[in-house]
């Protein structure tokens, strides 16, 4: 465990990105530089100097970090450029989520609402909605939070293991992030995204999302990233419950558009996987996180 007294802190920190530096440059495969990285991220992560040291300290640090970060990366291109690769190869997980692992982390965690259930009701109440079963099942357990099952396809059957460059191109094309924010939003900020809209000045009413989208005030955001990915819970037609859209706001086509549909909740949570295992020089890593050293 690292220290929480500045000084002490600051110095276990230099050192570590001493340490991450020099190894780096004694590195022999890309493999180790992959330990490396994940070594650093996680000892950081777990000191939060940002908690514990003066402003100007922690940017003297943080330069530091990101100059060995650039030195990882630099010499991680370099062995692979010199030493001969073995394919990569992308797995995607066949099991879909539950309710229990949905989110990161096995414990339950109900974040900002001390009574989910009253909270749920109160959300529905505000916004005249009933949330589907599974959602609100979601809710109960969290108040939003992160998720690594956010992939989804449209391909029935589509294959879960790819090798080869040729065929991690594809696995990108078959298996597509639909779940845009790696997570669901809090009860607490769910609103129409006709309200969003409204917000945004977009030049034109021609521009707007609401030229897009006729039923913009009956749909729900349940996901995001930035202003561009909304998934979105659709109660224009919510016979019995509603249906799932990502609206994509960056279409070239008009002001966005929908992109992928599911007709339920149910539906669309059973079709998702996890992200892809990559493997890498023996490294497997789901996302940017070290998984093992074994492929």
């Amino acid at each position: 465990m690292a220290p929480t007294d500045p000084t002490a802190l600051a110095e276990h920190l230099g050192r570590l990105v001493d340490e991450i530096t020099a190894g780096a440059d004694a590195a022999r495969t890309g493999g180790d530089i992959l330990r490396l990285r994940d070594r650093l991220n996680r000892e950081w992560d777990g000191a939060k100097p940002g908690a514990h040291l003066s402003g100007e300290t922690y940017a003297a640090l943080r330069r530091r970090s990101e100059a060995a970060h650039t030195r990882l990366t630099k010499r991680f291109v370099a062995l692979r450029d010199v030493s001969p690769q073995p394919k990569p190869l992308l797995l995607i997980d066949p099991e879909p989520p539950t309710v229990e692992t949905f989110f990161e982390g096995a414990a339950p965690v109900v974040d900002g609402a001390a009574e989910p259930e009253a909270a749920i009701r109160a959300v529905e109440t505000r916004l005249g909605v009933s949330l589907p079963a599974t959602l609100r099942a979601l809710y109960r357990r969290r108040n939003g939070g992160p998720t690594d099952f956010f992939l989804a396809t449209d391909v029935a059957d589509a294959p879960l293991r790819f090798e080869g460059d040729e065929a991690v191109s594809e696995a990108h094309e078959l298996w597509r992030t639909v779940l845009p924010g790696f997570g669901l939003i809090a009860l607490e900020r769910l609103e129409p995204l006709g309200a969003i809209s409204d917000g945004i000045d977009f030049g034109s009413e021609d521009e707007s999302w609401r030229a897009a989208l006729p039923g913009i005030d009956r749909l729900i955001p349940i996901s995001h990233h930035g202003f561009d990915l909304w998934l979105c819970l659709d109660y224009a037609d919510a016979v019995p419950e509603p249906s799932v859209v990502l609206f994509d706001a960056t279409s070239f086509e008009r002001s966005g558009d929908i992109t992928f549909r599911r007709p339920d909740f149910s539906t669309f949570f059973a079709g998702l996987r996890w992200h892809g295992i990559t493997v890498e020089d023996g490294v497997a890593l789901r996302g940017n996180r070290l998984l093992g050293e074994e492929a």
